[in-house]
């Protein structure tokens, strides 16, 4: 079983808790961590690590009013040839461009993305070498949330995004550390059962957020529990 959580970067108190079997991708756990917001007007917007920052769940969370601030996966290409980012990708042209300067039309696939085939380009090309092995050519395959995901890519590469990025990943990482400490029961399940588990991490998530709620001050007095003020 996995263990999700979101923070409030701000008081550092656990907002929700969700456990999902251990085959489960992270993503599939936002709605449920997102559903005490569910029904606000001003939604607070969202920092996550890269397993959130796919287009689905980009494109899922702003059809319901969130904002998203999480790093895109890094384009790869394991062969160690050009990589799909050494080609530009116009959607409103609906063309790739290579390297080498040739242009190609993207053909729509069923999955509502497409494809650009640079086949009759690569035969007398001198930049092949570096850039395909197949015998059919460079394809580049065009994402069907594509254009999300580019201005998502555009965005983090932004000083301000950093920053806010970079203030909030510590606290949330920092109260993960708490969450699986030893003494609040480590790693390990302590029962068995989707049900079962949950309850006992939300057990753990109330102790947390108690312990954190005395450190900001909170305290009674003749009108009930009230705060600290500075």
């Amino acid at each position: 079983m996995k263990a999700h959580l979101s923070v409030d970067p701000d008081s550092e108190l656990i907002d929700e808790v969700v456990a999902t079997p251990a085959n489960v991708p992270d993503r599939q756990a936002a709605d449920e961590l997102l559903a005490p917001h569910a029904e606000e007007a001003d939604k607070p917007e969202v920092v996550g690590d890269s397993a959130y920052a796919d287009g689905a769940t980009r494109d899922a969370m702003e059809e319901r009013g969130f904002s998203l601030r999480a790093k895109c996966p890094p384009v790869r290409n394991a062969t160690g040839l050009f990589r799909k980012d050494r080609f530009v990708v116009d959607l409103e042209t609906r063309t790739v461009t290579c390297p080498a300067g040739q242009s190609v039309v993207i053909n729509p696939t069923r999955s509502g993305g497409g494809r650009a085939s640079f086949k009759v380009h690569c035969t007398d090309c001198p930049l092949r070498r570096a850039c395909t092995t197949s015998r059919a050519g460079r394809t580049i395959s065009v994402h069907p949330h594509e254009a999300l995901l580019q201005r998502a890519r555009a965005e983090q590469t932004d000083q301000g995004w950093l920053e806010r990025y970079r203030a909030d990943r510590p606290i949330v990482e920092r109260k993960i550390a708490h969450f699986v400490r030893r003494a609040w029961g480590g790693r390990r399940a302590r029962t068995r059962g989707t049900k079962r588990i949950g309850t006992d991490l939300d057990t753990r998530a109330g102790a947390l957020n108690w312990a954190r709620l005395a450190a900001l001050g909170l305290h009674r007095d003749r009108t009930g529990w009230v705060m600290a003020t500075t």
